[in-house]
């Protein structure tokens, strides 16, 4: 367990005491951003197909809003779809801060503790050269199971059209699930939860960057995050050779 975090003296920079640290692979950086964007475009697109606002002037044949929509929300899914399997793929193959272990006792613990942290209900807090279990518990909530839930309703909802292609295999989807509203609605409400997911996200992050000056937000532009050396482990270090080799 790494030692716990304590404020420095107000007349040192707690910058000027901390090490670059290599973290984040590129793969995991170009995960990231895909993803990020590809969310973008398809809660934009979505929103649009649900609740068609835009009223376009002319013979549709010329001015194919919808059409368009739904063509650039298909094409993000299948990017979306394509990002999270080479992201379990960098999983196996990642270094030890790609890895996620939340079967683990100590992962619950450090989620709750971290939890405390940032409600502000205690003042200390264990720090992490990756990511602490929260945010760990974040991602597997809404980038791995949400993702999921978001990749079956939305291509079984495609595969109403077009059931004899690719797409039939999720034919089974909308049976097993009653109903093709009920999927639809499922597909809508796991929309709005990225948004909650989002602010969320965002808030940690910058959270975590102020006040524990580590870099948490350039890191996933240059990699490095910045830390006390006494948090740093031998296997962080490894890790960290092992990650600038690949």
């Amino acid at each position: 367990m790494n030692e716990t975090f304590k404020k420095q003296p107000s007349s040192t920079r707690p910058s000027s005491l901390r090490q670059p640290t290599y973290v984040w692979q590129l793969p995991i950086r170009l995960f990231h951003w895909i993803n990020a964007t590809a969310i973008v475009i398809l809660f934009i697109t979505g929103m649009y197909i649900g609740n068609p606002i835009l009223v376009a002037p002319g013979e549709a044949v010329g001015n194919f809003v919808m059409g368009n929509m739904r063509y650039w929300h298909g094409i993000t899914a299948y990017i979306f779809t394509a990002n999270l399997l080479f992201r379990l793929y960098w999983f196996i193959v990642g270094n030890e801060f790609a890895k996620m272990r939340f079967w683990r006792k100590e992962f619950w613990q450090d989620a709750v503790a971290t939890l405390k942290y940032y409600l502000f209900m205690t003042h200390e807090h264990t720090t992490h050269v990756g990511h602490n279990s929260m945010a760990q518990l974040m991602y597997l909530i809404f980038i791995w199971f949400a993702s999921m839930v978001m990749i079956l309703t939305g291509f079984a909802m495609r595969a109403t059209a077009t059931p004899e292609g690719v797409l039939g295999v999720f034919s089974w989807v909308i049976p097993a699930m009653g109903s093709e509203n009920l999927v639809r609605m499922f597909h809508h409400l796991f929309a709005w939860g990225y948004a909650a997911f989002l602010l969320g996200h965002l808030y940690m992050v910058f959270r975590q960057d102020i006040l524990d000056d580590d870099g948490t937000v350039s890191s996933m532009i240059n990699g490095y995050k910045y830390e006390l050396e006494v948090n740093i482990k031998p296997d962080d270090l490894e890790n960290t050779s092992e990650s600038k080799k690949r």
